[in-house]
């Protein structure tokens, strides 16, 4: 995960250098959208020691890195750090190296409100025209998607041998508990990481937002990538796992296999079907003859796959919720113990079945997906459900905000619909205040 810096490694993380006096906040915007879409991050704050600055960013430098993000602010023009060391030595990389990918966030603004492209030459007091073929993009938000994708698409095209030689594998990591940084970095070609959530159950609703604007990215990396089956590996939030399974639908990636936290393999087995030996029952249902609703009809399904029964989070949103709904569906493991690894393929395969049956036995409802399953099988489950419209939930028992109600709830958390053009995720509906 190192590398020689004559020699920069793509799948090494990307550099980013800014004035902190006035650069912090779009340091941190680029920083966590890299890493929403796969992309490690050198930044100072959150990964270098207590230390002499200058000393600790060349030892980062040194370490290895693939690429640099130069975040151009007005102050930066006081920033010795930025001025002296930092930026020379990117664009030489950028210079003597074809994979070093460098960009420039640029901040400035011109009296007519635009962004000033001159700002990088003239306050990092270097020849003008020198940064003039760096890509360039501004602080606005989509100035940064528009960054993060060029960086993707170069960090993808320069990983293509190591693919082709690696079996044609596509290796990605996935996180969403653990702190980013750099160190947490496993050398795959994405590791999708999310900001950390102050809730003790619920991700960050700032790091879904991330993820809903980069998870578009996902498939065409994989397809770009020349590779012929996606190796997925980690855990996370089961809402992300289904919603990263969607963006990698089957109908676009061939084979998958999820790795667990104990490496042991789940792997992907064709589309949504039913089985003739059933791999998950019907526990319990209910139906109605005409459900309240002034919109696209809705139906839900909890898919309880674990030995242990736990039905009072999915009984209180049946008591909240059913009304509302044309269908509800109790799904249950047919075999009643824990389930094999190996039957992961055929188990997601029947689940994806009950859910596309469902939605269209009641004129294409939305489904509103309740799950209590391993990490892998959310993966395996979103990537069969093409065309569905899902909402997918996470369980929380944290204390309620307000009333007198201390059992679990199911909290919508993200709507999901795999074969959307602009990513799989289509709207975060978890609320501010529970993150």
């Amino acid at each position: 995960m190192t590398s020689n810096p004559t020699s920069p490694d793509p799948a090494d993380p990307v550099f980013i250098s800014y004035r902190q006096k006035d650069g912090t906040g779009v340091a941190g915007e680029i920083a966590w959208l890299l890493r929403a879409a796969g992309i490690p991050v050198w930044r100072d704050r959150d990964d270098l020691p207590p230390g002499d600055t200058e000393a600790r960013l060349k030892q980062a430098i040194a370490a290895g890195i693939s690429g640099g993000v130069l975040v151009t602010t007005p102050d930066v023009v006081n920033s010795r750090v930025v001025k002296i060391l930092e930026a020379p030595q990117l664009l030489a990389l950028h210079r003597n190296h074809e994979v070093f990918v460098l960009g420039i966030i640029n901040s400035v603004r011109t009296d007519g409100g635009g962004t000033d492209y001159d700002a990088p030459d003239r306050l990092l007091e270097i020849r003008p025209g020198t940064l003039s073929g760096v890509d360039q993009k501004s602080a606005e938000r989509d100035g940064l998607l528009a960054m993060i994708r060029g960086l993707v698409w170069h960090r993808i095209a320069s990983l293509r041998n190591r693919i082709d030689t690696n079996d044609k594998t596509f290796r990605l990591s996935l996180q969403t508990r653990n702190t980013p940084q750099v160190y947490d970095r496993t050398g795959d070609e994405l590791d999708i990481r999310l900001r950390p959530s102050n809730h003790e159950r619920l991700p960050s609703v700032d790091g879904l937002r991330d993820l809903k604007d980069t998870i578009g990215l996902l498939p065409d990396a994989v397809t770009r990538s020349g590779a012929h089956r996606l190796r997925v590996a980690g855990g996370a939030h089961l809402s992300v796992a289904f919603a990263v399974g969607a963006g990698l639908p089957s109908s676009r990636i061939g084979l998958m296999d999820v790795i667990d936290q104990r490496g042991v393999t789940w792997a992907s087995d064709g589309e949504a079907r039913f089985l003739t030996q059933a791999r998950v029952q019907i526990a319990d249902q209910g139906n109605r003859l005409s459900a309240i609703t002034a919109s696209r009809p809705s139906v839900a399904i909890y898919v309880d796959l674990l030995p242990d029964r736990s039905d009072t989070a999915f009984t209180r949103y049946i008591e909240d919720n059913e009304p509302s709904l044309a269908a509800w569906r109790h799904l249950t493991s047919a075999s009643g113990t824990l389930l094999d690894p190996s039957d992961a393929g055929q188990i997601a395969a029947d689940v994806a079945a009950h859910l596309r049956a469902l939605s269209n036995d009641n004129s294409n409802a939305e489904v509103q997906l309740l799950l209590r399953c391993p990490f892998p099988l959310a993966l395996l489950i979103g990537r069969l459900t093409n065309t569905l419209r899902v909402v997918v939930h996470e369980w929380d028992d944290s204390d309620p905000i307000d009333g007198g109600d201390y059992r679990a709830r199911y909290v919508p958390t993200l709507r999901v619909r795999a074969s959307a053009s602009a990513g799989a995720i289509e709207e975060v509906l978890l609320p501010s205040d529970r993150s």
